[in-house]
């Protein structure tokens, strides 16, 4: 498994298919009719409740209408899912042919948490997009793809996510969405060559995206293609200097590769944790390095702040029990060895593990 290179509070910024940036993108499809004077500016829950009654009414005409998609789109770009999807559904009833609505409900009723439901919502937006005639047609069928792709994907699916983005591609090939989910998931399923590939496109096209260069900096890495990982992590730096992800992404590999570069790895990790105190891999990452290079005192503040974020993981506790030991603090050492063993026994309960199946 790749490294973790986020909070682990946080879903893993390499899983399987978690797609939070990718969504974030997706509510920013068709932005501009979002900006639409008629939204207003952050209608309050009650305003929108008002708009859905008066959509309901009878008297409600093709006007309301596009206010309510002007309103629904900002709460979108907003993140009030819950209500984008209470109105967009009502418009789908109104509009049931229209295949933006049918989008944006299905994209609201997703981000609300209710993936099943989303998934038949999803597919008839691909239907009606792919009906739509003119150039508009690629693109807004692949959107409704790549959120199907998404939707397939956590519920575990990961054939039907591949199949879905790949017709994504092939539709519209300069889809920065579906060439990111692509080299996304290809890049979970183990497929280095098919992930790169699919980042390298997407870095085409939005060649600032700083998260279409850390994956692309991430798959070139384990492909084992270094230099180019570098190179593309020191971009991520220079034009994204307050991102913790191109720090973090370049120290650790600094510091795996070893040699005149680990100077400059450790600074990196330093960089990152000055961004985001609460990184465990930098923690980890820092004090193994401290340790190796014989400053083992300054390696503890990093391995107890790694054990405080991740406290059923031995790592930073086997890290601190040999700074200890080399301080000459056998005590404090052996008890961080006696943390390790009841980790690691804690972890082969069979109580353990069926809770773990559970949750």
């Amino acid at each position: 498994m790749p490294r973790n290179r986020i909070n682990p509070a946080a879903s893993s910024f390499h899983g399987r298919l978690v797609f939070s940036v990718l969504i974030a993108c997706l509510t920013a499809h068709h932005s501009a009719a979002a900006q639409d004077s008629r939204a207003g500016v952050d209608p309050t829950e009650a305003e929108v409740a008002q708009l859905v009654d008066r959509l309901r009414s009878p008297s409600g005409d093709d006007e309301l209408s596009e206010r309510a998609i002007a309103v629904g789109k900002l709460l979108l770009r907003k993140g009030r899912y819950r209500e984008a999807a209470q109105l967009f559904g009502v418009l789908a009833e109104k509009q049931p042919d229209n295949a933006i609505v049918s989008y944006s409900f299905a994209l609201a009723t997703f981000n609300s948490g209710k993936p099943t439901e989303a998934e038949p919502l999803a597919q008839r937006a691909f239907s009606l997009a792919n009906g739509i005639t003119g150039p508009e047609r690629p693109q807004r069928a692949a959107d409704a793809l790549v959120l199907l792709a998404v939707i397939h994907a956590v519920r575990n699916d990961d054939a039907a996510a591949l199949k879905a983005l790949q017709q994504a591609v092939a539709l519209a090939p300069n889809h920065f969405d579906a060439q990111l989910a692509l080299g996304r998931l290809l890049f979970g399923m183990g497929d280095d060559t098919g992930a790169i590939k699919a980042f390298r496109t997407a870095t085409s096209l939005q060649p600032a995206n700083p998260q279409a260069q850390f994956f692309l900096a991430t798959g070139l890495e384990r492909s084992g293609d270094i230099e180019n990982a570098v190179a593309t992590y020191r971009k991520l730096i220079a034009n994204n200097p307050e991102m913790f992800e191109g720090h973090l992404g370049l120290g650790a590999l600094l510091l795996k590769r070893g040699g005149p570069g680990s100077e400059e790895g450790l600074k990196e990790l330093t960089r990152a944790l000055e961004i985001n105190p609460n990184l465990y891999e930098a923690r980890v990452t820092l004090g193994r390095a401290l340790i190796a290079n014989g400053r083992p005192l300054e390696a503890i503040e990093h391995l107890e702040r790694a054990a405080q974020l991740a406290p059923d993981n031995p790592e930073p506790h086997y890290q601190l029990s040999l700074a200890y030991r080399r301080l000459g603090r056998k005590a404090e050492a052996a008890a961080q060895a006696i943390i390790v063993k009841r980790i690691h026994e804690s972890r082969r309960s069979p109580k353990v593990a069926t809770q773990s199946r559970l949750g």
